[in-house]
C-alpha cells in the first residue's frame, strides 16, 4: 500500500512529528508513506530519517499525487489540500480528512465541507469524534490513535543522574492563545511564592511572531520571574526527554494549560519519562490517561486548585505509579493498535 499524509504546517512538534511517527510505523509493515507539508515551519532543519518528505515550496501536492501514485492520500486539516490530493484523476484516488484540530475556528471549515468527495474522516480520539460528528453528521469519523515515541520518551534509570539544585517544571506548546501560554508564567509566580526556588521551561514558539515574544518577555518581567524561567523556542525530542526526566527527579511536573486538545501528545510523552501533570481538566485527559495521582487535572482558572497542586507534586518519582502509566500508555498507544485502527479506517475503499 501506498499512502500519502498531507498537511499546511511543517512544524517541529505536534501534528507533524505524530506525521514523522506513523511514516516510520507503516514502514515496519510494508506500508509506503510519503509525507507532504506545504509550508516549511523549521521541520526541514530537523532530522527526517524515514525520507519521503516533501515541501510545498519544492513540489505541489498535485505532482506528488500524480508521481506516487497512491492508493489513499489523508490530508490533515487543510481544506485547502483536498482538491489536489486527487491528482489528475478525478474521484479515482480515496481522499480522507484527518481531523486533529478542536478549536472553534480550526473546526469551522468543517460546516462548508463537501463531504461527497471523501472517503472517510479519521480522529485521534472519540472525544474528536465527538466534536467532528456535531459539524458533520452525515459521515461517522474513524478513531485512529495516535503514536507515542517511546524511543526518545522513557523513564531513564535515576542511578547516574545528577539531582537538579532546585524544582523543575516545564510547558510545551505554542505561543497561541488556545495553548494559554501566559498562565505558564502566571504559575511560575505561583509555584515560586509557594515552593521557593524553582525553575520553569518553557519549550515552543519557533514561529511565534517577534510581537508575542515581546509579550512573553514582558510579562516574565511583570510577574518578577525573569531568573525562574527560561524560553526554548525549539528542541530535539532527547533533549526533551532529558528536560522531563529532569522534572521527575526534581519533584517537578509539566503544566498544561491548553484551553482544548485532541489527543495531549507532549503530556502523553512527559509521562513516559516519568514526569507528573498539573493539567487543565480537560474531557480527552480523561480518556487518553488512567486514573493515577501522576495526574492532577485542575480547573487551570482557580489559582486555588492550582496552587494546592503545586503543594501536593511528590519530591522524587513513584517508580510503581510510573510504571503502571508508561505500560498503559504503550498498550494504548503503540504501533500495533495504530496499524489496526488504520487498516481498519481506510482499507474498506481501497
Amino acid at each position: 500500500m501506498k499512502v500519502i499524509y498531507a498537511y499546511r504546517y511543517g512544524i517541529v512538534g505536534g501534528v507533524s512529528s505524530q506525521l514523522l511517527l506513523r511514516q516510520a510505523a507503516m514502514a515496519e509493515v510494508g506500508i509506503e508513506c510519503h509525507l507532504f507539508f506545504s509550508q516549511d515551519n523549521g521541520l526541514r532543519d530537523m532530522p527526517c530519517n524515514g525520507g519521503r518528505v516533501y515541501y510545498g515550496c519544492d513540489i505541489s501536492l498535485r505532482k506528488l499525487v500524480l508521481r506516487v501514485k497512491p492508493d489513499v492520500v489523508l490530508v490533515v486539516d487543510s481544506p485547502e489540500l483536498l482538491r489536489e490530493a486527487r491528482g489528475g484523476f478525478w474521484g479515482r484516488i480515496p481522499v480522507f480528512l484527518d481531523v486533529h484540530t478542536t478549536t472553534h475556528n480550526g473546526l469551522a471549515y468543517l460546516s462548508h465541507l463537501s463531504v461527497n468527495m471523501l472517503s472517510g474522516i479519521c480522529v485521534p480520539t472519540k472525544y474528536s469524534a465527538g466534536l467532528v460528528s456535531g459539524k458533520v453528521a452525515s459521515c461517522a469519523p474513524s478513531v485512529v490513535p495516535n503514536l507515542l515515541n517511546t524511543d526518545d520518551f522513557f523513564r531513564r534509570s535515576q542511578e547516574h543522574m545528577s539531582e537538579p539544585a532546585v524544582r523543575e517544571f516545564i510547558w510545551v506548546g505554542k505561543l497561541d492563545n488556545h495553548k494559554n501560554w501566559q498562565l505558564a508564567i502566571i504559575y511560575a509566580a505561583l509555584a515560586k511564592s509557594i515552593l521557593g526556588t524553582i525553575r520553569l521551561t518553557i519549550v515552543g514558539g519557533f514561529t511565534a511572531p517577534k510581537a508575542r515574544a515581546k509579550e512573553l518577555f514582558e510579562l516574565i518581567l511583570r510577574m518578577d520571574v525573569a531568573n525562574e524561567v527560561r524560553w526554548i523556542d525549539r528542541i530535539g525530542n532527547a533533549e526533551l526527554g532529558d528536560l522531563y526526566r529532569n522534572c521527575a527527579l526534581s519533584g517537578g511536573a509539566m503544566l498544561v494549560s491548553s484551553r482544548d486538545e485532541s489527543f495531549g501528545m507532549a503530556a502523553a510523552e512527559a509521562l513516559l519519562c516519568g514526569c507528573p501533570l498539573i493539567a487543565n481538566d480537560l474531557p480527552v485527559f480523561r480518556e487518553v490517561f488512567p486514573d493515577s495521582s501522576q495526574v492532577q487535572r485542575v480547573d487551570v482558572w482557580n489559582l486555588e486548585e492550582v496552587a494546592n497542586a503545586f503543594k501536593r507534586v511528590e519530591m522524587g518519582a513513584d517508580a510503581e505509579k510510573i510504571e503502571q502509566m508508561s505500560l498503559y500508555l504503550q498498550k494504548q498507544y503503540g504501533k500495533t493498535k495504530f496499524i489496526r485502527a488504520f487498516r481498519a479506517a481506510v482499507e474498506g475503499v481501497l
